[in-house]
């Protein structure tokens, strides 16, 4: 019976508790296998505010990436201190890698990477279709909301 009442709290519990809060209460996360560290350099330094990159305001220019994929048992996640030693050592990594770049123009010597162009096409097919998918949800959320507020204002209402 004991059993019985701790799963009924249990279940109590965790129907009040939001999804995020249960997982980091109870350590039930998924588990993380890697870790993305991307390094962005742009064009002398200076990089593109969200208002220049919405509204392309920026002369062209070539922005260089270089990523490592860490594997997650290499990253300390278990010790604080441990996993702030780490990041830190990481972030030396960085700014020893963007200085290399702003140097040379290579992130680790050696290394070529892959220019990737895209084309106006693509690039105004892309905000049509977030501003289309925009469009129609708030023309969805919208209707919804107001059936919603109509059902409950005037749920006896002959219109």
């Amino acid at each position: 019976m004991v059993q019985g009442e701790l799963f009924a709290a249990a279940r109590r519990k965790l129907l009040t508790l939001n999804v995020f809060v249960f997982l980091v209460r109870t350590n039930t996360r998924p588990p993380i296998k890697y870790v993305l560290d991307v390094t962005i350099a742009y064009p002398n330094g200076i990089p593109l505010s969200l208002a220049t990159f919405g509204l392309g305001t920026r002369e062209k220019c070539d922005i260089a990436v270089n990523y490592k994929i860490y594997d997650a048992d290499e990253v300390p996640f278990e010790d604080e201190e441990k996993l702030r030693d780490w990041m830190y050592e990481v972030y030396k990594e960085k700014d020893e890698m963007l200085a290399r770049y702003y140097a040379t123009g290579e992130f680790n010597p050696g290394e070529k990477g892959t220019r990737i162009a895209f084309s106006w096409a693509k690039i105004i097919g892309m905000y049509g279709f977030w501003f289309g998918s925009f469009y129609a949800q708030y023309n969805v959320y919208s209707y919804v909301i107001s059936a919603v507020v109509k059902f409950l204002l005037f749920p006896f209402s002959s219109s």
